[in-house]
């Protein structure tokens, strides 16, 4: 056999290539189906989180009475089908939402461990807490729909059965002069408020409810950020009545009622000039100098628990146990199938060994310590712009998060034939994917097991092998005196068919790679990313104030993912298709009256960034607009990206309505890169 293949260089070249070919084969095979099925599919105990149909309330039978049918379609996604605060879209909210059935209530104007009155329920209802997640309803429901979802709140506890308390009585404000604001001074040292605000009142230290959820203490410097108002008897009312099931008590028994007055008028002495007045600036959790904080903050309004926390079936995160412990399965075909890194502090598995550094260069550039990062499978394109202390605030969060163990499997890479083909298809250099695709699931292993990259070692290894053993066979076959060239024109032709091979090789070596190529700077494919953002002119602002919320707003725009999906003008139209959400297109956020959002009141665009309401009153899915990780925007960032919406060039391009799940939508959630106006998996 062997002689009869040396006998001929042709018969070795068809052979190795052949061969070659083969694995190849092998490896777009074993992308395809190595990463397949996750090999843990996490449930939550429907208890904790439950599942919900999509739209909210499709399910419900025909004879469902009015405040079951609002509060399936208006508060489930949030608080639960049963109320329990444990709807899909809880575990990223902060603080969590309430779980009605305890009958615990934090904005009202009872006595503390008292249920509130009928109208604290609706005056909620209808007005939200503001700068949350809890939005208004007063132009979306009718007075009849809020009263009978209030009072289907109200069935699901059994401390509303007996009679309801009377209301307190909020007594005339003291005067708040120097004498009053210097007591208030004192009894806030006094009483404690020191411990969980600080001594300057910013507060953002991370406490925990009752139930065991994360909260912030509150920035009592800013009442622009008060839930329940920023009026003096408001602030009156909370120190009397406390915040439970929040850390913050009651002072009613504590305090008498002028006291109470006192410390309120030194809180609001202390109020800051907000940042869109003459004379404010931007100084919220996103200004903060503790590194610590402004990373915990930048971290959970990010994009960045959406692809390294895993999910069950129909979209919600573990993120009581498995936050951030990556095992998403991300396809960008044809570069590869991966797997969302864990970005906890463990030392086996996560960033435990990593420098802050080291986390934010591949953050920002996409530069790991043991690889090039695929800006189609992390997007650090569009977190470059983020300044130095960001980048290292949220690299300090994450270093300082709970270790969680999960092994993350290296990259499924496709064939090069394959790869190389689909790449020139498609647009260059960068060969951009047709869709992403994401996959719920645990793609990783807590316990450590078979690598699903073993095939793919053995089929690259025997290409090395094969290719080696091709080349030496091809110098030695056929006759002796033919092996190598006996002319200068033959050596001359065959310096040029090496050469040839050379460049070729070279040539698809590049296309194979691109974008993890070193040589190509993270600043050349960002500015890719963003080549058509608009520039912001500051003489076209008012005022100093209005030019630094806008650039804020850019900033956030870029660095907090918004751009990645209603892109660098804001025009949106990217399609998203999956099974339990159905079919929906980003919206064109543009000022264009008709096409974008040109119409839209603030506080419209705001309840649609922070509660996934649209304007007409559609819910969104949390999957689709990521408000539930952007509801924990600071109102000052907020109003910031507003200001910045309202800047941008009106682009009039219509947006195709969302289409209900009908069954024709993708099995995995998938972005499409192209413009797809067609509805379902396509």
């Amino acid at each position: 056999m062997i002689t009869w293949l040396l006998h001929s260089r042709r018969r070795v070249l068809l052979l190795t290539l052949g061969l070659l070919l083969l694995l190849d084969l092998g490896r777009s095979i074993n992308a395809r189906i190595g990463l397949s099925e996750p090999p843990e599919l996490w449930q939550p105990d429907p208890t904790v989180y439950a599942n919900l149909t999509w739209p909210p309330g499709t399910n419900l039978p025909p004879d469902a009475s009015v405040g079951q049918r609002v509060f399936a379609q208006r508060c489930a996604v949030c608080h639960g089908p049963d109320g329990r605060g444990n709807g899909p879209a809880a575990p990223s909210l902060i603080p969590h939402p309430r779980n009605f059935t305890e009958g615990k209530f934090k904005y009202k104007s009872t006595p503390a461990g008292k249920p509130p009155r009928e109208s604290d329920l609706i005056r909620t209802v209808s007005n939200g807490l503001h700068a949350s997640a809890m939005p208004y309803f007063h132009d979306l429901l009718s007075e009849t729909e809020i009263r009978a979802v209030v009072a289907y709140i109200k069935g699901m506890s059994p401390v509303f059965d007996g009679p309801l308390p009377d209301a307190i009585e909020v007594p005339p404000r003291v005067t708040s002069d120097a004498a009053s604001i210097a007591r208030g001074k004192t009894l806030y040292s006094q009483f404690g408020c020191v411990a969980c605000h600080g001594a300057d009142a910013r507060g953002g230290l991370p406490l925990q409810e009752s139930t065991g959820y994360p909260v912030l203490s509150r920035d009592l410097t800013a009442p622009w950020t008060f839930r329940g108002g920023s009026d003096p008897e408001q602030i009156w009312l909370r120190m009397s009545t406390g915040l439970t099931p929040g850390p913050m008590p009651a002072f009613e028994s504590a305090m008498t009622p002028d006291e109470r007055w006192d410390v309120v008028n030194y809180l609001l002495s202390l109020t800051r000039v907000p940042p869109w007045e003459a004379g404010g600036k931007l100084d919220g959790p996103g200004q903060q100098a503790d590194l610590l904080k402004r990373g915990r903050y930048l971290l959970h309004a990010q994009m960045c628990g959406i692809c390294h926390t895993q999910t069950n079936p129909i979209g919600i995160y573990r993120g009581d146990d498995f936050y951030l412990a990556g095992g998403m399965r991300v396809g960008a075909y044809p570069h590869a199938v991966y797997v969302s890194r864990n970005l906890t502090p463990d030392k086996e598995t996560g960033l435990g060994n990593w420098t802050e550094q080291q986390i934010a260069n591949a953050l920002r550039n996409g530069r790991s310590p043991d690889r090039l990062l695929n800006s189609w499978a992390m997007i650090w394109a569009f977190f470059h712009s983020l300044t130095d202390d960001d980048a290292l605030a949220i690299a300090r969060y994450l270093k300082s998060r709970p270790p969680v163990k999960n092994h993350i499997p290296p990259p499924l890479y496709y064939g090069v034939v394959e790869t190389i083909a689909v790449k020139l298809t498609g647009p260059l250099p960068e060969g951009q994917p047709r869709v992403l695709t994401y996959s719920a699931g645990n793609f990783g292993q807590p316990s450590l097991g078979p690598y699903p990259d073993l095939p793919q070692q053995l089929l690259i290894g025997g290409q090395w092998v094969i290719l080696l053993m091709g080349t030496i066979a091809f110098v030695f076959a056929g006759p002796r005196e033919r092996r190598f060239p006996r002319t200068v024109k033959g050596w001359l032709l065959t310096g040029l068919a090496v050469l040839g091979i050379g460049v070729g090789g070279l040539a698809g070596f590049f296309l194979y790679y691109t974008p993890t190529l070193s040589f190509i700077a993270p600043k050349e494919i960002a500015n890719g990313v963003l080549a058509n953002m608009p520039h912001v002119d500051s003489a076209k602002h008012s005022s100093p104030e209005q030019t630094a919320m806008v650039e804020r707003g850019q900033y956030l725009y870029k660095n907090i993912s918004c751009n990645n999906c209603h892109g660098p003008d804001g025009s949106g139209g990217q399609k998203i298709s999956w099974l339990p959400a159905g079919t929906h297109w980003t919206r064109n956020l543009t000022p264009d009256p008709k096409a974008g959002i040109g119409a839209w009141t603030d506080k419209e665009i705001a309840r649609a960034i922070r509660s996934g309401v649209s304007r007409d009153g559609r819910p969104l899915h949390w999957q689709g607009m990521v408000w539930d990780h952007a509801s924990n925007l600071d109102e000052e960032d907020v109003r910031s990206l507003i200001e910045y919406l309202r800047t941008l060039p009106p682009v009039e391009r219509e947006v195709p309505s969302f289409r209900h799940p009908d069954g024709s939508d993708c099995e995995r959630a998938t972005i499409y890169l192209v413009e797809d106006r067609r509805p379902g998996c396509s």
